[in-house]
Order: structure tokens, then sequence, then C-alpha cells
């Protein structure tokens, strides 16, 4: 599961279909390890942020 979250953040473009798929895999991770390691994932897909709210127009797509 951690290697599909990699993959996500590792593409060239990243859209609100992406980050939904990133948000769901932390679902997926089992151990304090891929926990971990998700978290600081997230921290990277954070900084991207600002490449999906361009493509929308706004940041309406967090659903924190």
């Amino acid at each position: 599961m951690i290697n599909k979250a990699k993959n996500l953040l590792r593409k060239k473009s990243i859209n609100v279909e992406d980050y939904n798929k990133f948000k769901a895999l932390k679902k997926e991770m089992k151990t304090d390890y891929d926990k971990f390691e998700y978290s600081l994932l997230a921290e990277g897909f954070e900084i991207r942020l600002p490449e999906i709210a361009a493509k929308t127009g706004s940041y309406d797509f967090i659903n924190e």
C-alpha cells in the first residue's frame, strides 16, 4: 500500500482524484512503519496542494 501512495506522490501532474486516492490509502496502513512512512509522504503531498488548487480554482477539495 505504501508503494501506491509513493506512486501518487511521484506523478508529474496530480489532481483531485489523486488526492482522494492518497487520502483513502491512509486507512490501508496497518503497521506502525507504514503509518510513519505515510505521514512523511502526506507532508510531501501537502506541498503539492497548490498544484491541485490551481486546477480546480479553490481548496474546496480538501475534505478534512
